[in-house]
Order: structure tokens, then C-alpha cells, then sequence
């Protein structure tokens, strides 16, 4: 099984265990990088990239998440395992051209289903495309990682509102964060006032 980085409260590396034993119980801190990918169109509306994740998944298994969330293996950075799990998951070739930014470094624990649990310190990145950097982005699922997912409004997004979606403990968390909200919502107006 794949390892993970343990980090300590400073987010500095103190060793590695794999996946399954990083969020057996109440989880073990371990390093996170978490991508909301937006669409923004023509008029301004902003649409967030959003999955369902698999059934195979240890935790928030058929739950929705955000773009992407995922666990640095040992010698990578926070950039790499991006833009390797975009690929894995989401069948994204992350470019150089693509605007990415962190936004936050956020350190939390949640618990999920099945005696499971996240704690992670988890470094949020925000991403957007417009409509012509969105026709070289091709979204090929990968059915071991991703049940399916969708483009939502992104003021439906940051209040919930998205029918009848089970959303993942992490992503809900997310969301209830005045923090992400703020520095995702400064983030999109200032690339909306470059377009």
C-alpha cells in the first residue's frame, strides 16, 4: 500500500506509514494537497470542478469532494503530487501555462465513515480556466479513483446548495472555513479583473 509523509504541527516530515494506518482511528497527521479547479465563462459565472469519489476509496468513498484532494508519498512536493494525482485521477496534464495558486495551509481532523478519520495539514490551491484554456483540458476519469463529477456554480457551492450530493466530512468543513471562502473568492476576483 502506498505510502504517506507524518508530519508534525510545523507540517515538517517525522516519518511514513501507509494509507490504510494514516486514517485508521482519529488518523495520523500526515501532508494533503487539496485543488478547487473553477471554470470561469464568458459572462463571469464561476464553476468549480467537483467529484464524486469512488467506491473503492478508504474514506468519503461515493461522497463528493472537491477537485481534487490527495497524500504526498515520500520525496514529493506539494506541486508534484498535484499535478500527479490530477493525472491519476482526473486524467489532467497539468501545464505550466495553467494559473495555480496556494491559497492557505490548513491543518484539521475529521471523522469519516467505517472508524476512519483525515488529519491532515492540507495546502489548498485554487486554479482557474477560461473558456480557451477549458478546450485543452481533457477531463478523462479514472473509474478506480472517480465515480463521476460535475462543473457547479460556484455560489451554489460555497452554501451548500448542491441537490442531492453526500458531500465528503473535509469538503463540508472546507466550506464552513470563512478562511477558504475568503481566499478563494479574493482569488477568483482578482483573476476575473485580469480577464
Amino acid at each position: 500500500m502506498r505510502q504517506v509523509n507524518l508530519v508534525n504541527n510545523q507540517d515538517l516530515i517525522i516519518g511514513h506509514t501507509d494509507l490504510l494506518d494514516a486514517h485508521r482511528g482519529q488518523g495520523k497527521r500526515h501532508q494533503a494537497v487539496s485543488l478547487f479547479l473553477f471554470h470561469q465563462n464568458p459572462t463571469g459565472v464561476c464553476q468549480l470542478l467537483v467529484q464524486q469519489r469512488s467506491a473503492a476509496k478508504i474514506v468519503g468513498n461515493l461522497q463528493w469532494a472537491n477537485t481534487l484532494c490527495a497524500n504526498l508519498v515520500p520525496s514529493e512536493n506539494h506541486l508534484h503530487c498535484l499535478k500527479r494525482r490530477a493525472l491519476q485521477e482526473l486524467g489532467i496534464k497539468w501545464q505550466s501555462a495553467f494559473f495555480l495558486k496556494e491559497i492557505v495551509v490548513f491543518p484539521y481532523q475529521v471523522t469519516c465513515e467505517n472508524g476512519f478519520a483525515e488529519n491532515e495539514i492540507d495546502h489548498i490551491f485554487v486554479s482557474i480556466f477560461d473558456d480557451e484554456k477549458l478546450a485543452t483540458l481533457k477531463i478523462l476519469p479514472n473509474p478506480a479513483e472517480v465515480a463521476n463529477y460535475a462543473w457547479l456554480n460556484w455560489s451554489s457551492v460555497k452554501n451548500k446548495k448542491m441537490g442531492k450530493r453526500v458531500l465528503t466530512p473535509w469538503f463540508s468543513l472546507f466550506l464552513d472555513s470563512k478562511l477558504i471562502i475568503e481566499k478563494i473568492d479574493e482569488t477568483l476576483t482578482k483573476q476575473l479583473a485580469r480577464a
